[in-house]
């Protein structure tokens, strides 16, 4: 149940920093370039859930939903990414290839 929650935590914390990512860029140039006072800046910032921010967001493996040593190129944890390749589920790849 809990890893359940997890990955439906991730999941909207995904689709909140997609909905508002052009916000946040725009906040930080505007941050940057001093057009704005640092206190309206911030106020600004905090208008924005907290979870929309993507270092909120963790790699996770989409098989088992394993947080720790997930490769990127294939969202994959090390432990499924050896299983798939010695099925031969992943195309191109070898066990002496990685």
């Amino acid at each position: 149940m809990k890893l359940k929650k997890k990955l439906l935590k991730d999941i909207l914390i995904r689709k909140n920093f997609k909905k508002n990512e052009s916000k946040i860029i725009s906040l930080k140039v505007l941050l940057r370039t001093n057009s704005l006072n640092y206190l309206e800046s911030l106020n600004n910032f905090s208008k924005l859930k907290t979870l929309s921010f993507s270092n909120k967001a963790e790699n996770k493996c989409f098989v088992s939903s394993r947080t720790g040593s997930v490769y990127k190129k294939f969202t994959l944890s090390r432990i499924k990414t050896r299983e798939f390749v010695y099925n031969g589920l992943i195309p191109g790849l070898k066990k002496h290839s990685w």
